[in-house]
């Protein structure tokens, strides 16, 4: 893998897959180069000669490095990789072609904080987008026009007796959409658990599994994610709420000698869906970003997982 030479690179890990995803496309009409994004290739677990190509578009050759901040970042093997690039364009006095996007409350390193910051839940994505475009031109880079806006529509004006059309998550098989979303919560959280007791043999380390909640014990410090309907039935309404524990939640002989549990780590999420297909979790007070279910559950076992013991 050589000669890459993207306007914008962008580091995240890899549970942001769906928020990488949304901001690349709309870069994508207005940035002639690309998006690069280190997850989206495939040698670069195995090839030597490729991570190292990656470490020097975030070191080096891109124009705009968006980092997509949040509390794991740093900590898996790719973004611990790219702190170390972009160490290094900090040290060429280039830290202002990178664009911190804080994903959620996490402080940033301080060796970041002399580089543009901003929230998403504050800002929102399209704040985000025009920044990264304006940080491409200002490093000597070329944008293509926005894209024309198609006048709207006026919406027709329906009777007042008139149900008019009903939205997916207000339709009974939303429902449905729901029980499979929470059956992939619980099968990734189960893969996790299985993967962490066979690799450290801790009889501590368990899953239980309710309707509409999860329970994970992860020796001293636990996980619950629990779906809390709301008052008008509509799926809409209802909320996902993720806690992350200090202690045992779970109450077997196994659990013996553990104090009793005190939260540490709360998040409420409400879900979105324009039909069975394009499901997605969105943190409450965090617009812009979104998880699949899969990620979710992958970004809140890791996160839990990182308050046990070393």
């Amino acid at each position: 893998m050589t000669g890459i030479t993207p306007d914008v690179a962008i580091s995240a890990v890899s549970y942001d897959s769906l928020l990488v995803a949304d901001l690349s496309a709309r870069l994508a009409t207005r940035v002639g180069t690309g998006v690069f994004w280190r997850a989206d290739r495939a040698d670069m677990r195995t090839d030597p000669a490729a991570q190292g190509a990656a470490s020097s578009v975030l070191s080096d050759s891109a124009r705009v490095v968006v980092v997509l901040h949040q509390r794991l970042w740093g900590r898996d093997a790719a973004t611990a990789a790219d702190a170390l690039a972009l160490r290094q364009r900090v040290r060429a006095k280039r830290h202002k072609t990178i664009r911190v996007v804080k994903v959620d409350q996490e402080p940033i390193p301080s060796w970041l904080k002399t580089a543009h910051v901003c929230a998403i839940g504050d800002t929102g994505l399209d704040h985000v987008t025009t920044a990264v475009i304006g940080g491409v031109v200002a490093a000597g880079g070329k944008v293509l026009p926005a894209p024309a806006i198609a006048p709207s529509q006026p919406v027709p004006v329906r009777p007042a007796w008139s149900e008019g059309h009903q939205s997916f998550m207000s339709q009974p098989r939303a429902q449905s959409a729901l029980k499979r979303e929470f059956d992939t919560l619980s099968t990734e959280l189960a893969e996790r658990v299985k993967f962490e007791s066979d690799r450290l043999g801790d009889k501590q380390v368990e899953i239980h599994c309710a309707p509409q909640r999860l329970v994970v014990q992860l020796g001293p410090v636990g996980l619950s994610m629990s779906w809390m309907a709301g008052r008008s039935g509509n799926l809409a309404d209802g909320r996902l709420l993720v806690i992350e524990w200090d202690g045992a939640i779970t109450h077997r002989r196994t659990m013996g000698g553990l104090k009793t549990a005190s939260p540490t780590r709360e998040q409420l999420y409400r879900p979105e869906a324009k039909g069975p297909d394009d499901w997605c979790w969105k943190p409450e007070g965090g617009e812009g970003s979104s998880y699949s279910s899969r990620d979710l559950a992958g970004q809140c076992f890791t996160s839990a997982n990182m308050g046990r013991p070393s």
